[in-house]
């Protein structure tokens, strides 16, 4: 972004020539885009608002307005996702600024002179979480399965993943993927 007009919402941002989206089946564009998503989490900015992946659902839940989900297990999945929170929220080292939509998309590759850039683009859902949450966001969008999410979550800790860490993301993986299915986010 160049310059953003906060009354209007107008921007002017920067034309990116030969671009293209990660692809999440390279193993050296997932390293590129573990490599920024590294240095942007190890930054640990800080805003003054959480993005509440619980809050999602019944966030969700109340634009259904009193109706209820076209999923008959509905209910039951939310409890079983709801089960998870505790574990989730236990293993949280810290929070820190965290993207939350980081999927292949948002990683944007493009040659600038005579070296490799990556950016990542559509910040609207950015708020402080866990940012490990942005590495189950990736593995659920690419259709990762789990040998795909481990790889993905090795590059990211250089093989250096706690089995909490592990898990925890598994978990997060399986709360969000539900959320999505179930409630439209």
């Amino acid at each position: 972004v160049i310059f953003m007009d906060p009354d209007s919402g107008y921007k002017i941002t920067e034309y990116w020539e030969n671009t293209r989206t990660c692809n999440a089946f390279d193993v050296n564009d997932v390293q590129k885009a573990m490599n920024l998503l590294k240095k942007f989490h190890r930054l640990n900015l800080e805003v003054d608002h959480e993005f509440d992946i619980y809050g999602q659902i019944q966030f969700y839940e109340d634009l259904w307005d009193g109706q209820p989900s076209v999923f008959k297990d509905y209910s039951e999945t939310k409890e079983n996702i709801f089960k998870l929170k505790n574990y989730i929220d236990s293993h949280v080292e810290s929070k820190a600024l965290t993207h939350i939509d980081a999927v292949p998309d948002n990683f944007l590759i493009f040659k600038k002179g005579d070296s490799e850039v990556v950016k990542l683009i559509d910040w609207e859902y950015a708020g402080m979480q866990d940012p490990h949450i942005d590495l189950a966001m990736f593995s659920i969008y690419a259709g990762y399965d789990k040998e795909q999410t481990d790889t993905l979550i090795d590059i990211y800790f250089d093989d250096k993943c706690t089995d909490q860490n592990r898990i925890k993301i598994y978990y997060i993986n399986f709360a969000i993927f539900t959320i999505d299915c179930s409630s439209g986010w």
